[in-house]
């Protein structure tokens, strides 16, 4: 019985601080927790599952599925006598392309940008309003505006270049193997350039004055303020933004989906649009499940290290 009383006591005593712990409303506060928690199940984790059991079997559509274990994995990434290898090893080299590309125009294009925005210039407000505007536009509209500025035949840079006689006949922008990537380059940097533009400016304005003052009376140069107190008052910013855009850049498909649907000759195909591509066209649900899956490690590294800066940040 000894005991007994003990256990009883023990637990009638963590009563109080559980009380504490949970608050007065902790039935409210579960009640307004349920619906997100729910929309994360419904919405994230249960296609994610469902994605990873796809990947794992052979399956076409409207058929039912054979559990393949990691096949389709292993067809895609190391079997050079599957099909699918080398259109992933080649959406992989064309990704990469891609992404880095779109970010160096953007990170260059940007970081200038923000720069002349931040000085004393005449009508600063209006200047920032127009070149954020690209990243308000939604991203179809950007896409078929530039299609229709890259066609052959009646698109406006083609017509103005053959009417001043710079070209004698039209430039297949989005046709030619060697242009293909690079049209779809310019859109992509045209619609995410003010993204970085504002949260460089952003970073620019949260630099004391004093600082530049300062290294302008030591007779530093305009580089040099640049380099040693511009650059490191914005380092996590730059960090930010770049590991976003690289999340999103790598992920999007409006651009080459609309622009050149990943041809000619797959020059444009990204990963998602191989998914898309194996999963919608080919009707592989197995094999379109594995490819964006296959990226999800480096996703995973991806956020784990953006969150940890961005609440590095904050703190």
């Amino acid at each position: 019985m000894g005991m007994v009383e003990a256990v009883a006591g023990s637990l009638a005593a963590s009563r109080p601080s559980n009380r504490r712990w949970l608050g007065r409303d902790w039935r409210l506060g579960y009640a307004l927790t349920l619906p997100v928690f729910l929309l994360i199940i419904g919405l994230i984790a249960y296609p994610l599952a469902y994605s990873i059991w796809l990947s794992l079997q052979d399956v076409k559509v409207g058929a039912p599925g054979t559990f393949v274990g990691l096949a389709n994995y292993q067809r895609m990434m190391f079997n050079s006598d599957s099909r699918i290898y080398g259109a992933f090893w080649n959406s992989v080299r064309v990704t990469f392309l891609y992404t880095c590309g779109a970010m160096v125009v953007k990170l260059i294009i940007g970081m200038v940008a923000a720069l002349i925005l931040n000085a004393e210039i005449k009508a600063r407000n209006f200047w920032r309003t127009l070149l954020f505007l690209p990243w308000a536009i939604p991203a179809i509209a950007t896409t078929l505006t530039w299609k229709w500025m890259f066609n052959d035949v009646n698109g406006i840079i083609n017509n103005f270049l053959m009417q001043h006689s710079i070209i004698d006949a039209p430039i297949l922008f989005l046709a030619s193997p060697n242009l293909a990537l690079v049209s779809v380059l310019i859109a992509v940097a045209w619609n995410g350039t003010p993204f970085w533009m504002m949260t460089f400016l952003a970073g620019l304005q949260a630099i004391p004055g004093e600082m530049y003052e300062a290294a302008e009376i030591d007779g530093a140069s305009t580089f040099n303020s640049f380099l040693y107190i511009t650059l490191p008052n914005i380092a996590s910013v730059v960090v930010v933004t770049m590991m976003l855009s690289a999340i999103w850049t790598t992920n999007s498909i409006q651009f080459v989906y609309g622009l050149t649907n990943g041809g000619p000759a797959d020059v444009t195909q990204t990963f998602p649009l191989l998914a898309l591509t194996q999963g919608l066209r080919a009707y592989d649900l197995g094999i379109g499940s594995a490819v964006p899956l296959a990226f999800l490690p480096l996703f995973a590294v991806m956020i784990y290290f953006l969150t940890r800066r961005m609440l590095r940040v904050e703190a």
